[in-house]
């Protein structure tokens, strides 16, 4: 079986856009950023699944070729799953919107009381160094700011950037950093669908328990406490449960001949891409399978599902505060699950025989009982009921059936109009959302052909590029393509807000206008002119007036 050249990369947020043109990105025959939202592959990838038809199809490839090429759109698929489809993955995906839309109000105070001045990091370290007061805006902002890349990078990256994130000056604490991302998703998820908190669970209902959490000196709340780190972050997650999925479609694309030998040939069985896998047989104390498609693959994928899947505090209440870390974050989920799953006993560890809903509910129900949280059914059911019972909820299901979302928060529309039509697809066929490899071949097919073809028209990425690198909408059948333009239009004019609003925060020097991981189809005076207005309303200032701190 030959598999020569199959990889893929995964771009976290830590990586600048501009770098997806570049010659790097080509190494990888796919990508996914969570700042672009895009999914990516290399030309020759393009040019392999256009010659299937201009379709990219999962059960018509010809070619053992082009059945390499779909694995890795179908790889970089799964992540954009992931972030649009997670709770963890959404909370990610939420953190670069929420610092334009949270801090409207205050950045608009700093304006008046500073001026056009950038970044606003610098402004905030002149005026200490001068002993001027910091007025309440300013480090607002900034708090909010720090609060949420600590989030950030403890749960994609705790091992490398735990010791980094505890000597920074304004890190307060993990379950303050925690607490703020959780406010800043129900935030934006309450301004969008339930401003009055009709059917959400309000952040304010346990403000009081992480007061007392840090007059208490509970371990992980107050200035100083010390960091637990797990052995693994979100991002080894992501990627072992993309590579684990892409294998196992590879594994039914051959017809079950695909052996491990042949997979460590091609170095996809490396690095990132099997750490958690790794760290998971350790902690359930198994062997390395058989087979691709053995049940303690099917266990790991699960774990991943539910580890992805936290919900107290955002769709579901928050039972205990002082778990709130460990209820949240999925690297400590997925130990937990682990840990879970081992204690269970062998027999346990082969309860994913047939790929099944059923084995989904009852396994995922189980874990989830056994590590006090919320099972991903209760999460997909809550989403479900609040989108079907709450009038503004239900306004945006109708909204994403016809792609044509209302003004306003635009991004967070469209981002929770597809996460609740995943939950509510999750709810018809789990198996299909945690074991995908699997359905998307005949080889095992716990799914009917012809439910796996509408659920994966259904959810692929709404944002794709083509072997020219520019950005385009994916075309959905059945909807007209000028509205498929007008949404990516829309989204990117927001997305472009976001990007400037992060570079004046905290990026030296003059604003970048660098967009060709977009679009090279503008001159780059059309490219800053059209980024200039998009931030000019929303802010109201020009970003040629503001002075750059030296």
């Amino acid at each position: 079986m030959n598999l020569d050249g199959l990889f893929v990369e995964f771009v976290d947020e830590t990586t600048p856009l501009s770098s997806l043109h570049g010659a790097t990105s080509l190494e990888a025959q796919g990508s996914y950023n969570t700042l672009d939202f895009v999914v990516r592959l290399r030309p020759d990838l393009h040019q392999i699944l256009e010659a299937q038809g201009g379709e990219l199809s999962m059960r018509k490839c010809d070619s053992w070729d082009a059945a390499k090429a779909f694995s890795t759109y179908f790889h970089e698929t799964v992540h954009w799953w992931q972030h649009v489809g997670t709770s963890a993955g959404l909370m990610l995906s939420f953190l670069q919107p929420a610092h334009a839309h949270m801090n409207r109000q205050r950045l608009g105070e700093v304006l008046v009381a500073h001026g056009p001045v950038k970044p606003l990091i610098g402004l905030a370290a002149k005026l200490l160094d001068a002993n001027d007061k910091q007025d309440e805006s300013l480090n607002f902002v900034l708090n909010n700011w720090h609060d949420l890349e600590f989030f950030r990078k403890l749960v994609l990256n705790p091992v490398d950037l735990a010791k980094v994130v505890a000597n920074d000056p304004y890190f307060m604490s993990v379950g303050h950093s925690y607490h703020m991302a959780i406010g800043a998703t129900s935030w934006l998820i309450g301004a969008t669908v339930d401003p009055e908190y009709e059917v959400l669970p309000h952040p304010c209902d346990w403000e009081a328990s992480m007061a007392e959490l840090r007059a208490t000196r509970t371990e992980g709340f107050y200035l100083g406490s010390p960091i637990k780190v797990p052995p693994l972050g979100a991002r080894e997650i992501f990627e072992g449960q993309a590579r684990f999925s892409q294998l196992q479609y590879l594994f039914g694309a051959s017809g079950g001949k695909l052996a491990w030998n042949d997979i460590r040939r091609t170095g996809m069985l490396s690095g990132v891409y099997v750490r958690a896998f790794e760290v998971f047989l350790d902690f359930v104390e198994d062997d390395w399978p058989a087979t691709v498609d053995d049940p303690i693959v099917g266990l790991f994928l699960l774990i991943c599902d539910v580890a992805l899947s936290p919900s107290e505090g955002i769709f579901l209440p928050m039972t205990d505060p002082s778990a709130l870390i460990w209820s949240t974050d999925p690297a400590w989920r997925f130990i937990f699950l682990c840990r879970a799953a081992k204690e269970q006993g062998h027999d346990f560890k082969r309860s994913i025989q047939t790929y099944s809903a059923q084995e989904y509910w009852d396994v995922s129900q189980r874990l989830s009982d056994l590590i006090l949280s919320p099972s991903p059914r209760k999460l997909a059911e809550a989403v479900v009921r609040n989108s079907d019972s709450h009038p503004s909820w239900s306004q945006l299901v109708e909204e994403d059936q016809s792609f044509e979302y209302r003004e306003g928060n635009f991004p967070i529309r469209v981002l929770l109009g597809r996460f609740t039509r995943m939950q509510r697809d999750k709810l018809a066929s789990p198996q299909f959302f945690c074991w995908p490899g699997m359905c998307l071949t005949s080889y095992r097919q716990p799914l009917p052909p012809e439910t796996v073809v509408s659920l994966f028209s259904e959810h692929q990425a709404l944002f794709l590029d083509r072997a020219d690198r520019d950005v385009y909408p994916r075309l959905v059948p059945g909807k007209d393509e000028m509205t498929l333009q007008h949404l990516l239009d829309e989204f990117y004019v927001w997305v472009s807000t976001y990007e400037m609003t992060r570079q004046w925060l905290v990026e030296d020097g003059p604003f970048d206008y660098d967009y060709l991981w977009l679009t090279s189809k503008f001159t780059s005076s059309e490219i800053k002119a059209w980024a200039d207005n998009n931030f000019q309303i929303g802010t109201g200032v020009h970003p040629d007036v503001f002075s750059i701190l030296r």
